[in-house]
């Protein structure tokens, strides 16, 4: 039996992906080891978004094949990056023996036994794919959490972005090829499902011609077992107020939701390619706040756009600071090639980009710990996540409602009995930044 080893870089929506890979591989008879001196095949599913993405996948791959020398026999590299990116990797990386792109990535098994043959591919194709239902797959990660791909593309065309070049336009999961998924996570005791897309408010626009994930979400209402649906990356402009309205209707549907925004300066707005305006994002802001109080509103910012002066970026950290969101993500702008942004003049000065990037994070930090500080004295469910033990103590370690799983804050709770994947109730005593300490309430 052949020993096969993933390795998996990005974002939860490439995570799917590499959880499809290993539906495949494990389906046809492969052995998974997670020790890489073992491994016979050695897979890095990679990410190629921006800069920083990207040097970690060619720092991956090129650790990886230093495994050659020993037990290795092939590299394979899938994948964003491979998509984008497979001539540079072919020529300027030898030890990779075989790669597949998003559009591809279920050829693996054949691109395995082609690599153990000595036949090496490097097959890049449409990066549209047909997520149907019947794709086995194989979970990573903790057992009682999963992702919920409904989507995959996007449509909307942001000027720095290059998420339509790596995975196509806009394509939706049929909605009952949906609900069997998920019926299928409950029977499996999975108590939180994640549902992402690129933008979860334009799901099924290409299937039926008008969004659907109001539809949708109706209907995974109805399969039991569940807990936790959390709804991520949804997009201002399209979000209607019935999708507020169900969100608020439906306790299952976690008080959450993650809301990139990316700037809110009309003029830097309209140079990203994003619709609407400042005046749109602080309506829909607080439409979510008076319909749902506690709901926790997650975004994220670019900051160091082309052209963006002080004048522009003080705008953002104005509604920042008016807007108080209790989640808040920054990144530096990255020029990526073969977008419109990488082209515009005015670009502006890393030394500019870092320090706005601390600005705009050290404001985020106080909103943060005052909004965590009115938890205290509250009761909140938690679902545990790990175990740890801090001398005599033995703390659980999990999350609300209002933290996705792997971004957002903890809660620290000292408890005997808990285990990961169960809910305890417990009474917030301390709120720092990030993270918050409990006690267990019987």
């Amino acid at each position: 039996m052949v020993d096969i080893g993933l390795i998996n870089l990005g974002c939860a929506k490439n995570q799917v992906d590499a959880e499809i890979m290993l539906g495949l591989i494990t389906e046809a008879g492969f052995n998974l080891v997670e020790d890489y001196d073992r491994a016979e095949v050695i897979i890095i599913n990679t990410c190629g978004f921006i800069d920083d993405a990207k040097e970690e996948s060619i720092d991956t791959i090129l650790q990886s094949a230093e495994y050659k020398e020993n037990n290795c026999k092939a590299l394979i590299v899938t994948g964003c990056l491979a998509q984008r990116h497979s001539e540079e990797l072919k020529t300027e990386i030898p030890e990779i023996d075989a790669v597949l792109g998003t559009g591809n990535f279920d050829e693996i098994v054949e691109v395995i036994k082609d690599a153990l043959a000595g036949e090496s591919r490097f097959e890049i194709v449409n990066p549209e794919f047909d997520y149907h239902n019947n794709l086995p797959q194989k979970r990573m990660g903790k057992d009682y959490t999963a992702y919920l791909k409904i989507a995959e593309g996007c449509n909307n065309c942001c000027s720095y972005c290059v998420i339509p070049k790596l995975r196509g336009e806009l394509h939706s999961r049929k909605i009952e090829d949906i609900k069997a998924e998920v019926n299928e996570l409950a029977d499996k005791g999975v108590k939180e499902v994640n549902i992402i897309a690129q933008d979860i408010t334009k799901y099924g626009i290409d299937l039926y011609r008008e969004p659907k994930i109001v539809e949708l979400l109706t209907e995974l209402m109805k399969i039991k077992g569940i807990k936790w649906f959390r709804l991520l990356y949804a997009y201002p402009i399209d979000f209607s107020d019935e999708l507020i309205e169900v969100m608020a209707k439906h306790e299952r549907i976690c008080n959450y939701i993650d809301l990139p925004i990316q700037h809110v300066d009309d003029k830097i707005r309209s140079k990203m390619g994003r619709q609407g305006s400042k005046k749109d994002i602080m309506s829909l802001v607080q439409k979510l706040r008076d319909r749902i109080p506690e709901i926790s509103i997650r975004t994220s910012l670019i900051v160091g756009f082309p052209g963006e002066t002080e004048d522009e970026f003080e705008t953002l950290l104005n509604f920042v600071q008016e807007a108080e969101f209790d989640r808040l993500g920054a990144f530096t702008y990255s020029r990526e090639e073969g977008t419109a942004a990488a082209k515009m003049s005015n670009q502006v000065k890393e030394e500019i980009k870092e320090e706005r990037y601390e600005r705009v994070m050290d404001l985020q930090q106080r909103i943060s710990l005052e909004r965590n500080q009115k938890w205290i004295d509250r009761e909140v469910e938690v679902l545990v996540e790990e175990i740890q033990q801090d001398g005599d103590k033995r703390l659980v370690v999990g999350r609300t409602q209002r933290d996705a799983p792997e971004i957002d804050g903890l809660v620290y709770v000292e408890d005997e009995d808990a285990e990961p994947g169960e809910f305890i109730k417990t009474r917030i005593t301390e709120a720092y930044e990030y993270d918050l300490i409990g006690e267990r309430v019987e």
